[in-house]
């Protein structure tokens, strides 16, 4: 087995044991909803560390598409890294007992550092479509920016899947603290569709600038290679903003980035966190 096949299959398992090992050291397991919470922590870990292999196979994909180096996406996941982790532990500084239990914040804790590898593929996609290095034919600035999008919606789809399974460890926390303490249990059901609309504005906030950068090349290659400006003649103008509305469906420039967070599942995580509240027994 190579290096890449063991950290492929190696970083799932690392995530199925730390969920395991978190779930299992649990002071009452005894409780009724402490099986649906571990088999939600246990996914949503497994799922965080399948993130990290695959956020590593797609840098190491990037790397092949264009030059790119850790050093240039280094700071803004640092920054994103550092302040998600000190906004999710904010409440510690709080008084009152109910922000004392830290245990489920431990896999939202783990998503974060796990998703790294994808924050910087991300990042880097952003870096490549800003910077002025571009390959010399237009034929071949297509077909990158056609790589890049690619690379770029599938980071965005697994990354909504480990949102969506964070959330719903999350909203099955907290009916686990309804539960078993009161003290544990007095936060209002709103707090678990605001954790979900936190993880959807974090992969939002590394996915934004990705898209952007490549709206803005996608569009500056349309004008070059279908420019409006000199034509006079009506058949002309409509053939060739044809050709050139044509170009800028095929890389998704008609989208917005909403319909894409959408279609990854990011906006929909919040969402989805509501039905434990409503289907799990209080």
């Amino acid at each position: 087995m190579t290096t890449r096949q063991a950290v492929k299959f190696g970083l799932p398992v690392l995530g199925f044991i730390y969920g395991s090992v978190v779930s299992l050291t649990f002071p009452d397991r005894t409780a009724p909803l402490w099986l649906v919470w571990m088999a939600f922590a246990i996914a949503a870990s497994t799922a965080a560390g399948a993130l990290c292999a695959y956020g590593l196979s797609r840098w190491r994909e990037l790397k092949k598409l264009n030059e790119i180096y850790v050093h240039d996406v280094r700071r803004p996941v640092a920054a994103l890294v550092v302040g998600s982790l000190v906004l999710m532990n904010v409440t510690v500084f709080f008084p009152g007992p109910s922000h004392l239990n830290l245990r489920g914040g431990l896999i939202g804790m783990f998503a974060i550092v796990a998703a790294i590898p994808a924050a910087g593929a991300m990042y880097g996609v952003w870096h490549v479509a800003s910077s002025e290095g571009r390959p010399r034919t237009r034929g071949g600035q297509v077909e990158l920016l056609f790589a890049l999008r690619r690379l770029v919606q599938r980071l965005l789809a697994a990354a909504g899947s480990v949102v969506a399974l964070t959330t719903f460890t999350a909203g099955a926390w907290w009916l686990l603290e309804r539960s078993l303490h009161a003290e544990y249990g007095n936060r209002p059901p709103q707090s678990v569709l605001i954790f979900g609309a936190f993880g959807s504005t974090l992969v939002g906030l590394v996915y934004g600038p990705a898209w952007t950068a490549l709206q803005r090349r996608g569009r500056l290659l349309c004008a070059e290679l279908f420019p409006l400006g000199k034509l006079n003649e009506q058949a002309a103008i409509l053939s060739r903003a044809t050709d050139r509305q044509r170009l800028e469906q095929m890389l998704g420039l008609d989208r917005g980035i909403f319909a894409d967070l959408q279609g990854g599942l990011i906006i929909l995580a919040p969402l989805l966190a509501s039905g434990v509240a409503a289907l799990l027994p209080h």
